[in-house]
């Protein structure tokens, strides 16, 4: 979706659609490759440190369950260490499903290729299917750009979202700041529950070396630039068409984790955008996708 209309542009300056499609790839390999040495490299030597980070969170943990009380029934205790497990449990799969997913680059790499050139192709297909059906044609056409402009403006917005959070990371020296924006960049897909994955691991970095109040900065910036990313960038860039109701929106995400297991996550936003625009393409339909919208969508609809 992101790289089709790099495609059609090139085809639109007289370039043949194989050419194109050649270009693009390699556009899409070299962009890979850079930021997969990159990542991978600052994933290693992250994960070399955890052990470290393991032993400076179990005595922060221990230092602070002394001014805790217990009782027999009820250890505050044992839960602080059962979240200092689960939070480097956390941290180590995530170094590892970074260091893994190069083993599906070239799968991802040759799918994408075959994709493009069947997506660079579809409005010829189309018109030669359709005919003289033009108000198919039409909505077709309607549905198609605007599930492109979505999935572009969504990366568009991840893409900004990770590169100030990584540079403000950078700027108060947390380490593999491009590893933790990279991270936010690809877990933003996720609503809710992507964002504050992937910004664990760096608010543990800034306990470690600054301290709670550190952490606490971490956790102010994150929030900062999410909220001004989510509620006026995003908005101001998509319009309202395309929003959807918070409610509803969990709901999904619980709906494709349940099809698709975490593929089903990661797609959810993507997924449940497809389906409102296939119901607003049809004036049947178009009531179920107003329900889908948020509050002040329905009211002036």
């Amino acid at each position: 979706m992101i790289f089709t209309p790099l495609v059609r542009w090139l085809k639109q300056r007289g370039i043949p659609g194989v050419l194109s499609v050649i270009l693009v790839i390699l556009l899409f390999t070299l962009i890979i490759l850079v930021l997969g040495i990159i990542v991978v490299e600052a994933a290693l030597q992250f994960g070399s440190q955890i052990p470290i980070y393991q032993a400076q969170l179990t005595e922060l943990v221990n230092n602070l369950a002394k001014y805790v009380p217990s009782y027999e029934e009820f250890s505050i205790q044992s839960i602080l260490r059962s979240m200092v497990s689960i939070t480097i449990s956390l941290m180590a799969n995530t170094v590892n499903g970074i260091v893994n997913a190069g083993a599906t680059v070239g799968i991802i790499i040759v799918t994408a290729a075959f994709l493009l050139i069947d997506a660079a192709n579809t409005p010829e297909k189309v018109d030669s299917e359709i005919g003289k059906q033009s108000e198919l044609r039409l909505r077709m056409s309607k549905f198609s750009k605007k599930l492109v402009k979505f999935i572009v403006i969504r990366a568009e917005i991840n893409l900004i979202t990770g590169i100030t959070i990584a540079l403000l990371l950078f700027i108060g020296g947390i380490d593999y700041a491009i590893l933790w924006g990279v991270l936010i960049f690809l877990l933003s897909y996720i609503p809710y529950i992507g964002l504050v994955i992937a910004s664990v691991p760096p608010i543990m970095l800034a306990l470690f070396k600054y301290g709670p109040l550190g952490a606490i900065a971490v956790i102010l910036i994150i929030v900062i630039v999410d909220a001004l990313a989510e509620n006026v960038l995003f908005p101001s860039i998509m319009g309202r068409g395309l929003q959807l109701s918070p409610a509803f929106l969990f709901l999904a995400l619980l709906y494709w984790n349940f099809v698709f297991g975490l593929a089903g996550v990661l797609l959810s936003i993507p997924l449940t955008i497809v389906l409102k625009i296939i119901l607003e393409s049809f004036e049947e339909t178009k009531w179920l996708a107003r329900l889908m919208g948020p509050i002040e969508e329905t009211e002036v609809s």
